[in-house]
């Protein structure tokens, strides 16, 4: 009994660690944006694994669908413990047969370089398996999700007048603002270039009425 209260307790801290409040971008970093575009971004939730392939594939298969594998796109997991990815297009087109267009899961198979297989995956057997594959093949890459019910705060850009330089910061929750909890502020470039809002503070490099250049020096507090 309690080796089985010692593995359910540790199921449960892996879960409760891959979520996380994430801070964009990197402190004391230079970066550009255009109005209208984040510049500073909190959001709290988990990352998922993602396999992105060097390759494509377009192939008929013997009932004339037609199966694609897309080269540089990400495919994600749903879960964290999911073993199988996720394509962003519609794998398996209609082609010149009786079925119509869907998409499969993807899963990586095989251990050892160069017998490596990413297939196309059904219940009863493989659609399609890309074989003798390296890792030189593919890459892997992460997609953050936030978690449900969550809490984002961000700040975008809003122009520059003179030496005015406007602003907007936002809250979000479940990834739709929040009206009571926007709001628009602007700072004088004469009285300094150091903007401190929320708890977040970032430098002003240049700024135009198209882009401003920036340097985070403190993200939002937790």
């Amino acid at each position: 009994m309690k080796r089985i209260l010692v593995i359910l307790v540790l199921l449960f801290s892996s879960a409760v660690v891959a979520e996380k409040t994430d801070n964009l971008p990197p402190i004391n970093t230079k970066h550009e944006v255009y109005m209208g575009d984040k510049m500073v971004e909190q959001r709290t939730g988990y990352f998922l694994e993602c396999i992105v392939p060097n390759f494509d594939v377009n192939y008929e298969n013997t009932i004339r669908q037609i199966i694609i594998i897309k080269k540089d796109v990400p495919m994600c997991k749903e879960t964290i413990n999911s073993k199988v990815y996720i394509p962003p297009y519609e794998n398996v087109l209609q082609g010149t047969s009786k079925f119509k267009t869907s998409k499969i899961e993807v899963k990586l198979k095989g251990k050892k370089e160069g017998k490596l297989k990413l297939c196309l995956v059904t219940i009863l057997l493989d659609a399609y398996c890309q074989k003798k594959l390296s890792s030189d093949d593919f890459y892997y890459s992460k997609k953050f999700v936030s978690e449900k019910d969550s809490f984002q705060r961000v700040i975008e850009y809003a122009g520059k007048k003179g030496s005015i330089v406007k602003f907007i910061y936002s809250e979000f929750k479940d990834e739709m603002a929040r009206d009571a909890f926007t709001r628009e502020f602007e700072i004088d470039l004469n009285d300094g270039m150091t903007v401190a809002y929320k708890g977040s503070v970032f430098e002003i490099i240049e700024a135009n009425n198209a882009t401003i250049t920036y340097r985070v020096v403190r993200h939002f507090k937790n």
